[in-house]
């Protein structure tokens, strides 16, 4: 493998934990995010409320899950430029092995 190559793959490898290592912080944040219900005296306004905070907890962790998605899509890359990449240098060495 060519030292441009593994730069990219290591570049790929990096990127991809990273994603996962912030798809996890941002999950640990999202608690933070939804503040404790209240009680307006207005039993539609709590009602209200607390559908608009459901529906933010349900979007924090669709947040979550799409930067744990581009982590795996990170890595899948990064294991498919593998793959061809060896691939491709046994096909090399198959065609030029007779030629000395």
């Amino acid at each position: 493998m060519s030292d441009w190559f593994q730069v990219v793959l290591d570049d790929l490898t990096a990127m991809a934990q990273t994603f996962d290592d912030e798809s996890k912080a941002y999950e640990g944040m999202v608690p933070k995010f939804l503040p404790p219900p209240v009680d307006s005296g207005e039993a539609a306004l709590d009602e209200a409320m607390r559908g608009a905070m459901d529906l933010l907890q349900i979007l924090h962790h669709q947040m979550v899950r799409t930067i744990q998605t581009h982590s795996q899509k990170l890595a899948y890359a990064r294991d498919s430029y593998a793959r061809h990449d060896i691939d491709n240098r046994q096909l090399y060495d198959d065609l030029t092995k007779n030629l000395d």
